[in-house]
């Protein structure tokens, strides 16, 4: 699904085609609001697991995430940067996997709990046990989970246990 914008400055007009997420109403949602809880602190609770998960990305902050841009890591820095934070942390894969929204892409996530999320690799705290190399991560465009290499940077999503 394609949104159109136009924008006026100085001016001028221009028009510009943006990518929006896009969700299948035929399958019902994976990740609905009445599952969380908006703490009011930068931070939701998925009621399903008990988990509380910050909303934006590493890098990104403010009420509705719009302040920064999601910086990357390798995925020795995500573990360490996750450590750093306690009580947060890396979430493992399955964790991370849960709040894949099922029925939605571009991003695969729900946009009201985490929002100004755009999408993309995401790593878990979980080595891939096929090859010595490679970690676990969530591509939350497409919902799909696999193993990349470690030396590659990623965003990252911290997550801690409940109270």
């Amino acid at each position: 699904m394609l949104s159109r914008l136009i924008f006026v400055a100085c001016g001028l007009v221009f028009t510009c085609n943006l990518s929006a997420q896009t969700c299948n109403p035929d399958i019902q949602a994976s990740t609905p609001d009445a599952r969380f809880t908006h703490n009011g602190d930068g931070t939701v609770t998925d009621q399903q697991t008990g988990l509380i998960w910050k909303r934006c990305l590493e890098g990104q902050s403010g009420a509705d995430c719009m302040t920064g841009t999601p910086e990357s890591f390798t995925w020795q820095q995500a573990l360490q940067r996750g450590a750093s934070q306690s009580p947060w942390r890396l979430p493992n894969i399955k964790e991370l996997a849960s709040i894949v929204e099922l029925h939605c892409y571009d991003p695969a996530i729900n946009l009201t709990m985490f929002p100004n999320d755009p999408g993309g690799y995401v790593w878990s705290g979980s080595p891939y046990a096929a090859h010595a190399n490679l970690a676990w991560y969530v591509d939350f465009d497409s919902g799909h989970a696999s193993g990349y290499y470690r030396g590659y940077s990623r965003h990252v999503r911290l997550v801690r246990d409940g109270q």
